[in-house]
Formats: structure tokens, sequence, C-alpha cells
């Protein structure tokens, strides 16, 4: 009896032919139907439905059954190339895509509406710890007379010292419209915060007006483009506003603040799930 005929008797090596044929047809057939449900491309309802409403947004108006079916048709062309292109691993390297993706991801993992949502209590006590943040500053409102360093004549200095003396004899509203040198800063400033006067004029111009004194001339102040005659019409000190009064400015700061907190915990976790090797230059040395 040959080796061949004794294998062919053996139940055992039936149970492992039946086997493998089994595990062979299963295969077979689960591999034809994996590749035919990847290359099937189904527009669904909703699909359309979405299309047409982004039609609809951008132009104004529902589209035409023609240029409904364009849109479909502009749809699969899309879904053909990028199945084809991922087939391809052009998704791979590519550093607008990998931005996109972790835009997505970032996304996904964005915090519910309920996580970012917080009630007087958390509000106030979050403006308790940040009072800087949000103090009203100052506001002031004033006259200026400009003089021009680069003028010739007397020095800018001596010209303030006079036009001073011309301004404080005259009431406000009798100042010569002539009085000082041609700007195209504005004569009088309504009640501004310090930090759009600074805009206008520079930080230490502004800085310079929470010292002088009310509806009186006083200078000269500098600027960066000469000095000034100032006279304050009026100042409103800054405050610490109540929860009341900011409310909404202040769950904005508080959420856009647990949103960053939440992002780098969820990056935290992510980055533990993996070992980032670095070359060895980059690589923290050692304490000796």
């Amino acid at each position: 009896m040959t080796l061949l005929t004794k294998l062919a008797r053996e139940p055992l090596v039936h149970f492992v032919l039946i086997g493998a044929a089994v595990f062979g047809f299963y295969a077979l057939m689960a591999g034809g139907g994996q590749e035919e449900v990847r290359n099937r491309i189904v527009v669904t309802g909703g699909r359309v439905e979405q299309l047409a409403q982004v039609f609809e947004r951008t132009w104004q108006r529902q589209p035409t059954p023609e240029e409904l079916r364009g849109l479909i048709d502009a749809f699969v062309k899309e879904e053909v190339y990028y199945r084809e292109a991922l087939k391809l691993g052009l998704d791979r390297d590519d550093t607008l895509i990998r931005r996109r993706m972790q835009q997505k991801l970032e996304f996904l993992t964005e915090p519910s509406d309920e996580a970012l949502r917080a009630d007087d209590a958390a509000l106030q006590a979050y403006l308790d710890a940040n009072k800087a943040a949000f103090r009203v500053g100052p506001k002031i409102a004033f006259d200026q007379v400009f003089l021009n360093p680069d003028k010739p004549g007397e020095a800018a200095l001596v010209r303030a010292r006079q036009t001073l003396e011309v301004l404080k004899a005259v009431e406000p509203d009798d100042v010569p419209a002539d009085v000082g040198d041609p700007t195209l800063l504005p004569r009088s400033t309504p009640l501004s915060p310090l930090g759009d006067i600074a805009r206008s004029f520079g930080e230490t111009f502004a800085a310079n007006l929470t010292d002088l004194p009310e509806n009186e001339w006083s200078g000269p102040v500098k600027s960066p483009y000469g000095v000034h005659l100032v006279r304050v019409t009026k100042r409103v000190d800054g405050y610490d506003p109540e929860l009341a009064e900011i409310r909404d400015a202040v769950a904005q700061k508080w959420r856009t603040e647990k949103r960053d907190v939440f992002q780098v915990q969820t990056y935290d976790q992510l980055l533990a799930r993996y070992d980032v090797v670095l070359p060895d230059a980059l690589e923290p040395k050692a304490a000796p």
C-alpha cells in the first residue's frame, strides 16, 4: 500500500482537506463581496437633498432637474476619483490632507454644548478670578492745539508756553481757529478709551492725559508728531463691571478657555497611545 493510499484513508486528512476547502470558498466569497461593496457608489436620498440645499444657499433658488442631475454627476465623479486616489495611496504624506484630517478630528472631539454651558455661579467665579481681563478702562474727552516742532522760528517749547498763555486768557468757546499749527489730528476728541486715543496720538500722549486737570489748558504734552496743548473736558474713571453688565463677554471667554483646556487634554490622551521617537540630536539629554 502506497503512502498516498494510506493518507487517503485517514479521517484526519479528510477533515483537513474539507476545512481547507470551506475556508477557501468563504475567503473567495467574502473577498468578492467586499470588492463589490467597495466599488458600489450609493447616492442616497439624503445626499441628494444635501446637494440641493447647498445649491439653494448659494444661488438663492432651488436647482432645476438638469442642475440637480449635474450636481449628482459631480458628486459621483468626486467619489470615483477619491476612491481611486485612496487605492494609489495619494492621501499619504500630503500636508494639506493631513491638516484637513487633523481639523476634522479636532472638530469631532469638540466638547459638547452641555460641557460648555456655565451657570451664573461659575461665571461669577471666573469673573472674580480674571477681573483684569474685563476691567473697563478710563475714558477721556479733550481739546488739543498742535505745535509743529519743525516749523521755523522759535523753539516749539517756547511757542508752546506763549500759546498756552493765549489759551488761558480766553474762554474755551473763543479760542481762535488759527491758533497752533495745521494738523490732520482732530482739534476735539469725544469721550474715548485710552487705547483709542493712544492709536491716534501715541502711548505717551495718552498716558499723560490721566494726570491733567479738567477744564483748563495744560501742557505741553509730547506726541510722536510734536507737542500739544490740551484741555481735558471730561474724564470717566475705569471700573470693574458687574457680571450682569458683561455676562455675554464673560461666558464667551469662559467657553473659549474651557474648549482650549478640553482640546489639550484630548490631545494628551491621544498622544499617550504613541511612542514618539525623535532623532538623537533632538532627544532631551539625560541629567548628569
